[in-house]
Protein backbone atom coordinates (compact mmCIF):
# COMPACT_ATOMS: atom_id res chain seq x y z
CA UNK A 1 0.00 0.00 0.00
CA UNK A 2 1.36 3.45 -1.38
CA UNK A 3 2.14 6.38 1.75
CA UNK A 4 0.28 8.89 1.50
CA UNK A 5 2.30 11.73 1.61
CA UNK A 6 2.08 14.50 4.63
CA UNK A 7 0.04 17.49 4.01
CA UNK A 8 2.41 20.55 3.48
CA UNK A 9 0.69 23.70 5.83
CA UNK A 10 -0.11 26.56 3.16
CA UNK A 11 2.62 29.46 3.48
CA UNK A 12 1.77 32.54 1.61
CA UNK A 13 3.23 34.12 -0.59
CA UNK A 14 6.11 36.50 0.03
CA UNK A 15 7.64 39.47 -2.18
CA UNK A 16 11.40 39.39 -2.48
CA UNK A 17 13.28 42.53 -3.97
CA UNK A 18 15.94 41.46 -7.03
CA UNK A 19 19.12 42.60 -6.34
CA UNK A 20 20.49 45.44 -7.46
CA UNK A 21 22.00 45.26 -10.91
CA UNK A 22 23.32 47.49 -13.55
CA UNK A 23 19.57 48.14 -15.01
CA UNK A 24 18.02 49.12 -11.63
CA UNK A 25 16.05 52.23 -11.93
CA UNK A 26 14.54 54.83 -9.86
CA UNK A 27 10.76 55.61 -10.61
CA UNK A 28 10.22 57.81 -13.60
CA UNK A 29 8.91 60.69 -12.04
CA UNK A 30 12.26 60.63 -9.73
CA UNK A 31 14.43 59.83 -12.56
CA UNK A 32 17.43 62.29 -13.52
CA UNK A 33 19.09 61.33 -16.91
CA UNK A 34 22.61 61.84 -16.76
CA UNK A 35 24.41 64.48 -18.66
CA UNK A 36 26.32 63.72 -21.77
CA UNK A 37 28.81 66.43 -22.22
CA UNK A 38 31.41 64.85 -24.53
CA UNK A 39 30.74 62.20 -27.83
CA UNK A 40 33.81 60.02 -28.66
CA UNK A 41 36.30 61.62 -26.29
CA UNK A 42 34.97 65.52 -27.97
CA UNK A 43 33.15 68.48 -26.52
CA UNK A 44 29.74 68.47 -27.45
CA UNK A 45 29.48 72.41 -27.65
CA UNK A 46 32.84 72.91 -29.88
CA UNK A 47 31.85 70.02 -32.35
CA UNK A 48 27.88 72.21 -32.21
CA UNK A 49 29.95 75.56 -32.74
CA UNK A 50 32.08 74.46 -35.60
CA UNK A 51 29.82 71.76 -37.60
CA UNK A 52 26.49 73.17 -36.72
CA UNK A 53 22.97 71.28 -35.28
CA UNK A 54 21.63 68.61 -35.82
CA UNK A 55 24.65 66.67 -36.33
CA UNK A 56 25.12 63.14 -36.38
CA UNK A 57 28.11 61.69 -34.88
CA UNK A 58 30.15 58.09 -35.70
CA UNK A 59 32.00 56.96 -33.02
CA UNK A 60 35.28 55.10 -34.83
CA UNK A 61 36.35 52.97 -31.92
CA UNK A 62 32.92 52.04 -30.42
CA UNK A 63 32.32 51.08 -34.98
CA UNK A 64 35.40 48.92 -34.07
CA UNK A 65 34.62 47.35 -30.67
CA UNK A 66 31.14 45.89 -32.02
CA UNK A 67 32.97 44.18 -34.60
CA UNK A 68 35.45 43.28 -32.78
CA UNK A 69 33.12 41.46 -30.13
CA UNK A 70 30.65 40.12 -32.83
CA UNK A 71 33.81 38.17 -34.87
CA UNK A 72 35.47 37.05 -31.99
CA UNK A 73 32.31 35.40 -30.08
CA UNK A 74 31.91 33.63 -33.20
CA UNK A 75 35.30 32.52 -33.63
CA UNK A 76 35.59 31.15 -30.96
CA UNK A 77 33.15 28.37 -31.74
CA UNK A 78 33.32 28.59 -35.14
CA UNK A 79 36.95 29.99 -36.49
CA UNK A 80 36.13 30.05 -40.06
CA UNK A 81 33.13 32.58 -39.78
CA UNK A 82 32.84 35.90 -41.58
CA UNK A 83 30.86 39.03 -41.20
CA UNK A 84 29.35 40.44 -44.26
CA UNK A 85 28.82 44.65 -43.40
CA UNK A 86 24.99 44.84 -44.33
CA UNK A 87 25.79 48.15 -46.39
CA UNK A 88 21.69 48.95 -46.38
CA UNK A 89 22.06 49.55 -42.88
CA UNK A 90 24.25 52.20 -43.23
CA UNK A 91 25.84 52.96 -46.74
CA UNK A 92 27.69 56.36 -45.64
CA UNK A 93 31.31 55.02 -47.03
CA UNK A 94 33.08 55.62 -44.04
CA UNK A 95 30.99 53.45 -41.41
CA UNK A 96 31.43 50.94 -44.39
CA UNK A 97 35.17 51.77 -44.99
CA UNK A 98 35.96 51.19 -41.24
CA UNK A 99 34.26 47.54 -41.15
CA UNK A 100 36.10 46.33 -44.14
CA UNK A 101 39.46 47.74 -42.38
CA UNK A 102 38.58 45.33 -40.02
CA UNK A 103 37.85 42.35 -41.84
CA UNK A 104 34.47 42.41 -42.90
CA UNK A 105 32.87 41.23 -46.43
CA UNK A 106 30.33 43.32 -48.51
CA UNK A 107 26.64 42.45 -47.63
CA UNK A 108 24.46 44.02 -50.55
CA UNK A 109 20.70 43.88 -51.57
CA UNK A 110 21.28 46.41 -54.98
CA UNK A 111 23.38 46.93 -57.37
CA UNK A 112 24.31 50.43 -55.73
CA UNK A 113 25.18 49.28 -52.69
CA UNK A 114 27.56 46.40 -54.47
CA UNK A 115 29.30 49.20 -56.79
CA UNK A 116 29.39 51.36 -53.12
CA UNK A 117 31.33 48.21 -51.98
CA UNK A 118 33.74 48.23 -55.09
CA UNK A 119 34.76 51.27 -54.81
CA UNK A 120 35.89 50.79 -51.37
CA UNK A 121 38.62 47.82 -52.56
CA UNK A 122 35.81 44.93 -51.57
CA UNK A 123 36.52 42.29 -54.49
CA UNK A 124 33.46 40.90 -55.89
CA UNK A 125 34.49 37.53 -54.11
CA UNK A 126 33.70 38.98 -51.10
CA UNK A 127 30.79 40.31 -51.47
CA UNK A 128 27.50 38.76 -50.31
CA UNK A 129 24.45 39.67 -53.07
CA UNK A 130 21.22 39.37 -51.38
CA UNK A 131 17.84 41.13 -52.25
CA UNK A 132 14.58 39.81 -53.73
CA UNK A 133 15.05 41.64 -56.77
CA UNK A 134 18.67 42.03 -59.23
CA UNK A 135 18.14 43.51 -62.38
CA UNK A 136 19.86 41.78 -65.40
CA UNK A 137 23.05 43.93 -65.08
CA UNK A 138 23.44 43.58 -61.60
CA UNK A 139 23.02 39.26 -62.00
CA UNK A 140 26.17 39.54 -64.88
CA UNK A 141 28.69 41.77 -62.90
CA UNK A 142 28.04 39.45 -59.94
CA UNK A 143 28.55 36.39 -61.51
CA UNK A 144 31.26 37.61 -63.79
CA UNK A 145 33.14 39.19 -60.59
CA UNK A 146 32.48 35.96 -58.31
CA UNK A 147 29.71 37.56 -56.05
CA UNK A 148 28.25 35.26 -53.74
CA UNK A 149 24.49 35.26 -55.78
CA UNK A 150 21.75 34.18 -53.18
CA UNK A 151 18.78 33.33 -55.49
CA UNK A 152 15.40 34.64 -54.12
CA UNK A 153 12.53 33.37 -56.13
CA UNK A 154 11.94 31.40 -59.27
CA UNK A 155 11.36 34.08 -61.71
CA UNK A 156 14.68 34.93 -60.74
CA UNK A 157 16.06 31.06 -60.62
CA UNK A 158 14.78 31.40 -64.54
CA UNK A 159 16.51 34.68 -65.33
CA UNK A 160 19.88 32.67 -63.70
CA UNK A 161 19.17 29.44 -65.50
CA UNK A 162 18.84 31.50 -68.79
CA UNK A 163 22.00 33.30 -67.88
CA UNK A 164 23.97 30.54 -67.60
CA UNK A 165 23.37 29.72 -71.15
CA UNK A 166 26.17 31.89 -71.81
CA UNK A 167 28.90 31.29 -68.99
CA UNK A 168 32.00 30.12 -70.40
CA UNK A 169 32.43 27.63 -67.40
CA UNK A 170 30.34 26.55 -64.06
CA UNK A 171 29.31 29.45 -62.00
CA UNK A 172 28.45 29.03 -57.93
CA UNK A 173 25.24 30.29 -56.48
CA UNK A 174 23.07 30.03 -53.09
CA UNK A 175 19.42 29.77 -52.40
CA UNK A 176 17.91 32.10 -49.70
CA UNK A 177 15.37 29.80 -47.63
CA UNK A 178 12.10 30.72 -45.67
CA UNK A 179 11.78 29.47 -42.69
CA UNK A 180 8.80 29.71 -40.29
CA UNK A 181 9.87 30.67 -37.07
CA UNK A 182 8.20 33.90 -36.40
CA UNK A 183 4.58 35.22 -36.68
CA UNK A 184 3.94 37.32 -38.60
CA UNK A 185 5.81 35.19 -41.06
CA UNK A 186 8.92 36.36 -42.08
CA UNK A 187 7.87 34.60 -46.19
CA UNK A 188 8.38 37.76 -48.28
CA UNK A 189 12.01 36.18 -49.29
CA UNK A 190 12.92 32.77 -50.39
CA UNK A 191 12.28 29.82 -51.04
CA UNK A 192 10.23 27.67 -47.90
CA UNK A 193 11.59 25.03 -46.36
CA UNK A 194 8.42 23.77 -44.92
CA UNK A 195 6.63 23.53 -48.28
CA UNK A 196 9.78 22.01 -49.89
CA UNK A 197 9.68 24.67 -52.29
CA UNK A 198 13.42 25.15 -51.38
CA UNK A 199 14.59 21.29 -52.47
CA UNK A 200 12.33 22.18 -55.74
CA UNK A 201 14.82 25.07 -56.48
CA UNK A 202 17.87 23.25 -55.42
CA UNK A 203 16.77 20.09 -58.14
CA UNK A 204 16.40 22.63 -60.66
CA UNK A 205 19.62 23.78 -60.35
CA UNK A 206 21.40 20.52 -59.76
CA UNK A 207 20.11 19.96 -63.29
CA UNK A 208 21.80 23.59 -64.82
CA UNK A 209 25.59 22.13 -66.08
CA UNK A 210 26.69 25.76 -66.16
CA UNK A 211 25.09 26.18 -62.13
CA UNK A 212 26.27 25.19 -58.93
CA UNK A 213 24.96 24.90 -55.76
CA UNK A 214 27.13 25.84 -52.88
CA UNK A 215 25.71 27.80 -49.85
CA UNK A 216 22.19 28.64 -48.47
CA UNK A 217 20.94 31.80 -46.61
CA UNK A 218 18.98 32.56 -44.24
CA UNK A 219 17.56 35.79 -42.42
CA UNK A 220 14.69 35.12 -39.91
CA UNK A 221 13.84 38.54 -39.17
CA UNK A 222 14.62 41.78 -37.46
CA UNK A 223 15.51 43.22 -34.14
CA UNK A 224 15.47 39.41 -32.43
CA UNK A 225 16.79 39.47 -29.07
CA UNK A 226 15.66 35.96 -29.11
CA UNK A 227 18.99 33.31 -29.35
CA UNK A 228 17.04 30.49 -29.57
CA UNK A 229 15.42 31.39 -32.41
CA UNK A 230 18.65 31.64 -34.63
CA UNK A 231 19.25 28.21 -33.02
CA UNK A 232 16.13 26.61 -34.71
CA UNK A 233 16.90 28.43 -37.83
CA UNK A 234 20.50 26.98 -37.73
CA UNK A 235 19.11 23.36 -37.22
CA UNK A 236 16.74 24.07 -40.02
CA UNK A 237 19.45 25.00 -42.33
CA UNK A 238 21.61 22.67 -41.51
CA UNK A 239 19.35 19.62 -41.70
CA UNK A 240 18.32 20.86 -45.34
CA UNK A 241 22.25 20.89 -46.29
CA UNK A 242 22.81 17.90 -45.12
CA UNK A 243 19.95 16.34 -47.07
CA UNK A 244 21.40 18.37 -50.49
CA UNK A 245 24.25 16.69 -50.21
CA UNK A 246 22.76 13.23 -49.70
CA UNK A 247 20.00 13.00 -52.50
CA UNK A 248 21.68 15.29 -54.71
CA UNK A 249 25.04 15.07 -54.32
CA UNK A 250 26.35 18.44 -53.89
CA UNK A 251 28.38 20.26 -51.52
CA UNK A 252 27.38 23.01 -49.44
CA UNK A 253 30.40 24.91 -48.45
CA UNK A 254 28.61 27.83 -46.53
CA UNK A 255 25.20 28.63 -44.68
CA UNK A 256 24.62 32.51 -44.27
CA UNK A 257 22.35 33.05 -41.11
CA UNK A 258 21.82 36.84 -42.40
CA UNK A 259 21.00 39.56 -39.43
CA UNK A 260 18.16 40.83 -37.48
CA UNK A 261 20.18 40.68 -33.77
CA UNK A 262 18.83 43.19 -31.49
CA UNK A 263 20.81 46.22 -29.87
CA UNK A 264 19.27 47.91 -26.48
CA UNK A 265 17.41 49.99 -28.14
CA UNK A 266 13.70 50.06 -26.78
CA UNK A 267 10.98 48.99 -29.19
CA UNK A 268 7.75 51.55 -28.97
CA UNK A 269 5.02 49.27 -26.18
CA UNK A 270 7.60 47.08 -24.49
CA UNK A 271 7.30 46.50 -20.93
CA UNK A 272 11.25 46.29 -20.24
CA UNK A 273 13.54 48.83 -21.98
CA UNK A 274 15.87 47.92 -24.81
CA UNK A 275 18.78 47.40 -22.40
CA UNK A 276 17.19 44.44 -20.46
CA UNK A 277 15.91 42.52 -23.18
CA UNK A 278 19.06 43.02 -25.73
CA UNK A 279 21.56 39.68 -26.04
CA UNK A 280 25.41 39.57 -26.23
CA UNK A 281 27.23 38.39 -28.94
CA UNK A 282 28.46 35.32 -27.55
CA UNK A 283 24.87 34.13 -26.64
CA UNK A 284 24.04 34.21 -30.33
CA UNK A 285 26.91 32.67 -31.23
CA UNK A 286 26.27 29.84 -28.86
CA UNK A 287 22.87 29.19 -30.11
CA UNK A 288 24.23 29.62 -34.10
CA UNK A 289 27.16 27.29 -33.59
CA UNK A 290 25.98 24.95 -31.32
CA UNK A 291 23.75 23.02 -33.73
CA UNK A 292 27.21 23.72 -36.33
CA UNK A 293 29.67 21.88 -33.82
CA UNK A 294 27.13 18.94 -33.49
CA UNK A 295 26.20 18.37 -37.16
CA UNK A 296 30.05 19.11 -38.74
CA UNK A 297 31.03 15.26 -39.64
CA UNK A 298 28.19 14.68 -40.85
CA UNK A 299 28.80 17.49 -43.78
CA UNK A 300 31.10 16.20 -46.82
CA UNK A 301 33.59 19.56 -45.67
CA UNK A 302 32.91 21.95 -42.66
CA UNK A 303 31.00 24.96 -44.06
CA UNK A 304 31.84 28.46 -43.38
CA UNK A 305 29.35 30.00 -41.65
CA UNK A 306 28.73 33.44 -42.64
CA UNK A 307 26.54 36.08 -40.60
CA UNK A 308 24.88 39.71 -41.96
CA UNK A 309 24.73 41.94 -38.77
CA UNK A 310 23.90 45.42 -39.36
CA UNK A 311 22.23 46.73 -36.78
CA UNK A 312 24.08 45.36 -34.20
CA UNK A 313 27.75 46.31 -35.76
CA UNK A 314 26.39 50.56 -36.19
CA UNK A 315 23.26 50.96 -33.90
CA UNK A 316 25.14 51.78 -30.88
CA UNK A 317 28.35 53.58 -32.92
CA UNK A 318 26.29 56.59 -33.87
CA UNK A 319 24.61 59.56 -32.13
CA UNK A 320 22.39 62.76 -33.11
CA UNK A 321 23.08 65.87 -31.21
CA UNK A 322 19.99 68.25 -31.57
CA UNK A 323 18.58 71.93 -30.60
CA UNK A 324 16.27 72.74 -28.37
CA UNK A 325 14.28 75.76 -30.93
CA UNK A 326 11.44 76.04 -28.77
CA UNK A 327 9.28 75.00 -25.56
CA UNK A 328 5.94 74.93 -25.81
CA UNK A 329 2.37 73.77 -23.60
CA UNK A 330 0.58 71.17 -25.44
CA UNK A 331 -3.00 70.40 -24.99
CA UNK A 332 -2.71 68.74 -21.76
CA UNK A 333 -0.24 69.55 -18.83
CA UNK A 334 2.67 67.81 -21.31
CA UNK A 335 5.12 70.23 -22.64
CA UNK A 336 6.53 69.73 -25.89
CA UNK A 337 10.23 70.38 -26.57
CA UNK A 338 10.75 71.05 -30.32
CA UNK A 339 13.78 70.39 -31.59
CA UNK A 340 15.80 70.46 -35.29
CA UNK A 341 16.14 67.06 -35.54
CA UNK A 342 13.14 65.27 -37.45
CA UNK A 343 11.69 62.13 -38.05
CA UNK A 344 13.25 63.13 -41.87
CA UNK A 345 16.93 62.29 -40.80
CA UNK A 346 15.39 60.03 -37.56
CA UNK A 347 12.86 57.55 -38.86
CA UNK A 348 13.49 54.85 -36.66
CA UNK A 349 11.97 57.69 -33.88
CA UNK A 350 8.90 55.76 -35.40
CA UNK A 351 9.73 52.03 -33.98
CA UNK A 352 12.09 53.38 -30.84
CA UNK A 353 12.10 55.27 -27.90
CA UNK A 354 15.57 56.67 -28.12
CA UNK A 355 17.57 57.21 -25.16
CA UNK A 356 18.35 61.27 -25.31
CA UNK A 357 20.34 62.76 -23.04
CA UNK A 358 21.05 66.69 -21.89
CA UNK A 359 24.71 67.96 -22.51
CA UNK A 360 24.74 69.80 -19.62
CA UNK A 361 24.18 68.71 -15.85
CA UNK A 362 20.82 70.80 -14.80
CA UNK A 363 19.56 70.93 -11.24
CA UNK A 364 15.77 71.57 -10.34
CA UNK A 365 12.51 70.62 -11.80
CA UNK A 366 12.02 67.34 -14.17
CA UNK A 367 9.89 67.76 -16.33
CA UNK A 368 7.59 65.26 -18.84
CA UNK A 369 8.26 66.18 -22.44
CA UNK A 370 6.91 65.17 -25.88
CA UNK A 371 9.57 65.58 -28.18
CA UNK A 372 9.35 66.45 -31.58
CA UNK A 373 10.66 67.76 -35.02
CA UNK A 374 10.67 70.79 -36.70
CA UNK A 375 8.73 69.22 -39.61
CA UNK A 376 5.08 70.78 -40.64
CA UNK A 377 3.67 67.67 -40.04
CA UNK A 378 1.90 66.09 -36.78
CA UNK A 379 3.55 63.14 -36.53
CA UNK A 380 6.99 64.57 -36.44
CA UNK A 381 7.45 63.32 -33.13
CA UNK A 382 10.86 62.29 -31.65
CA UNK A 383 9.71 61.15 -28.24
CA UNK A 384 6.02 60.77 -27.38
CA UNK A 385 7.33 60.73 -23.57
CA UNK A 386 10.20 61.81 -21.68
CA UNK A 387 11.65 63.03 -18.43
CA UNK A 388 14.13 65.46 -18.61
CA UNK A 389 15.31 68.83 -16.69
CA UNK A 390 13.56 71.58 -17.53
CA UNK A 391 14.43 72.24 -21.33
CA UNK A 392 14.39 76.36 -22.90
CA UNK A 393 15.41 76.91 -26.27
CA UNK A 394 18.94 76.47 -26.71
CA UNK A 395 19.59 73.67 -25.06
CA UNK A 396 21.52 70.72 -26.54
CA UNK A 397 20.06 67.21 -26.05
CA UNK A 398 22.35 63.76 -27.58
CA UNK A 399 19.91 61.26 -29.23
CA UNK A 400 21.74 57.68 -28.54
CA UNK A 401 21.76 54.58 -30.78
CA UNK A 402 20.87 56.33 -34.03
CA UNK A 403 23.52 54.49 -36.68
CA UNK A 404 20.96 51.74 -37.77
CA UNK A 405 18.54 52.75 -40.71
CA UNK A 406 18.27 56.76 -40.06
CA UNK A 407 20.71 57.22 -43.04
CA UNK A 408 19.90 55.19 -45.32
CA UNK A 409 16.08 55.72 -44.86
CA UNK A 410 16.49 59.29 -44.54
CA UNK A 411 15.04 61.99 -47.10
CA UNK A 412 14.75 65.91 -48.14
CA UNK A 413 11.78 67.19 -46.41
CA UNK A 414 11.08 70.16 -45.70
CA UNK A 415 14.82 70.48 -44.07
CA UNK A 416 18.07 69.05 -45.97
CA UNK A 417 20.48 66.28 -43.87
CA UNK A 418 22.67 67.82 -42.35
CA UNK A 419 26.41 67.13 -41.54
CA UNK A 420 27.36 63.71 -40.55
CA UNK A 421 31.41 63.39 -38.73
CA UNK A 422 33.10 60.31 -37.86
CA UNK A 423 35.18 60.95 -34.59
CA UNK A 424 38.13 59.69 -33.56
CA UNK A 425 41.18 60.08 -31.45
CA UNK A 426 42.91 61.91 -33.60
CA UNK A 427 40.19 64.12 -34.22
CA UNK A 428 37.57 64.93 -36.52
CA UNK A 429 36.51 64.27 -40.16
CA UNK A 430 33.63 65.38 -41.97
CA UNK A 431 32.15 62.06 -43.86
CA UNK A 432 29.02 63.90 -45.25
CA UNK A 433 28.71 67.61 -45.96
CA UNK A 434 25.30 69.16 -45.22
CA UNK A 435 23.34 69.53 -48.02
CA UNK A 436 22.48 72.46 -49.60
CA UNK A 437 19.63 73.54 -51.67
CA UNK A 438 21.41 73.57 -55.17
CA UNK A 439 22.49 69.80 -54.38
CA UNK A 440 18.88 68.77 -53.77
CA UNK A 441 17.49 70.56 -56.55
CA UNK A 442 20.16 69.69 -59.11
CA UNK A 443 18.77 66.62 -61.04
CA UNK A 444 15.40 69.05 -61.99
CA UNK A 445 14.77 70.55 -64.84
CA UNK A 446 12.62 73.45 -66.05
CA UNK A 447 10.44 72.45 -69.01
CA UNK A 448 10.91 75.05 -72.20
CA UNK A 449 7.35 76.74 -71.72
CA UNK A 450 7.64 77.34 -68.46
CA UNK A 451 10.48 79.44 -69.02
CA UNK A 452 10.35 83.47 -68.37
CA UNK A 453 12.72 86.31 -67.56
CA UNK A 454 12.39 85.48 -63.80
CA UNK A 455 13.55 82.01 -64.44
CA UNK A 456 16.37 82.76 -66.97
CA UNK A 457 19.17 82.17 -64.10
CA UNK A 458 17.37 79.37 -62.19
CA UNK A 459 20.00 76.54 -61.57
CA UNK A 460 17.02 74.63 -63.22
CA UNK A 461 18.39 75.57 -66.51
CA UNK A 462 21.43 74.46 -65.95
CA UNK A 463 23.25 72.73 -69.63
CA UNK A 464 20.82 74.65 -71.72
Amino acid sequence: MARTQPKQRYQSPELHALPAGPLERPPVAARRTSAMPMLAGHDVKALVARYGSPLCVVDESKLRTAYRKMIGAFRAAWPDTHIGCSVKTNYLSAVVAVLRNEGAWGEVVSGFEYRLCRDLGIPGSEILFNGPYKTDEDLELGFREGARMHLDSDDELERVIALSRTFDQPREVGLRCSIQLNYPPWDKFGFSLETEHALEAARAIAREPKLRLTGLHAHIGTYLPDPAVYGKAAEALIAFALRLERELGVEIGYLDLGGGYATRNTLHHTMLPGEALAVTAEDYAAAITGPLRKAARQFRRAPRLFLEPGRFLVDEAVSMITTVRAVKRGSGQQKAALVDCGVHILPTAYWYDHEIRPVEEKEGTLESYRMVGPLCMQIDCVRQSIVLPSLRAGDLLVIQDVGAYNFSQSMQFIYMRPTYVMAHERGVDVIRERESDAYVREPERLPEHLVNDETRGSILLRGR
